[in-house]
């Protein structure tokens, strides 16, 4: 097999592993409110965005060439890709979604197939934006991911029915440490086009 061929099934590999185990393991998974928002959810979110790093990894160089570039694109610098994907973000992050999501097979459904198509078109959109559209939105979800933390530690009561106070607040202190540790590995990633940028 080739090297390509190669790259391609490592990641329908890693992508069908992040399925899985985040399927597989549901029971547990949800059993805590920090495990279901900060485990389980990205993990399904992953397993979208490496099958379509693997799609395109496995298309063909020639004909994606071949293909006319359209004047205007449905998912245009990735913008509305990455705000669709933001607003999903953001609903998550609401302990209601949490609770039906374990009592309505609806929110289940959508959790289960509508997270991996997010993830999908996550990827998607990032290959298409430039460093200031890709800053703009990790900054909005990481203040948004530091804000709802500080919500979750500050309440008084328990916000999600299925899950108790303490695990609430470790929830908290999650999407806080999230909102810390996701900008630092995204700089990293992507610290050459950066610094290009900021040495126009």
């Amino acid at each position: 097999m080739s090297a390509p061929g190669r790259l391609v099934w490592f990641w329908w590999v890693v992508a069908l592993a992040c399925l899985g185990v985040a399927v597989g393991l549901r029971a547990p998974l949800t059993a805590l409110m920090s495990l279901h928002m900060l485990v389980q959810i990205p993990l399904l979110v992953l397993a979208g965005l490496f099958a379509e790093q693997a799609w395109r990894a496995g298309r063909r160089p020639a004909v994606a060439a071949a293909r006319p570039r359209p004047a205007w694109s449905y998912n245009e610098y990735g913008v509305p890709g990455l705000l669709l994907v933001s607003l999903v973000g953001a609903g998550w992050m609401i302990p209601k979604a949490l609770d039906d999501a374990l009592t309505d097979w609806r929110v289940a459904a959508f959790k289960y197939l509508g997270l991996p198509v997010c993830g999908w078109v996550l990827r998607a959109s990032l290959r298409r934006s430039n460093v200031v559209i890709k800053l703009f939105f990790l900054g909005n979800f990481c203040w948004m991911s530091a804000i709802v933390g500080m919500v979750y530690l500050d309440q008084p009561i328990r916000l999600c029915n299925a899950y108790l106070q303490d695990d609430q607040d470790w929830s908290g202190r999650g999407l806080i440490a999230l909102a810390i540790v996701l900008p630092s590995c995204w700089l990293l990633a992507e610290l050459k086009p950066v610094w290009r940028f900021l040495n126009r």
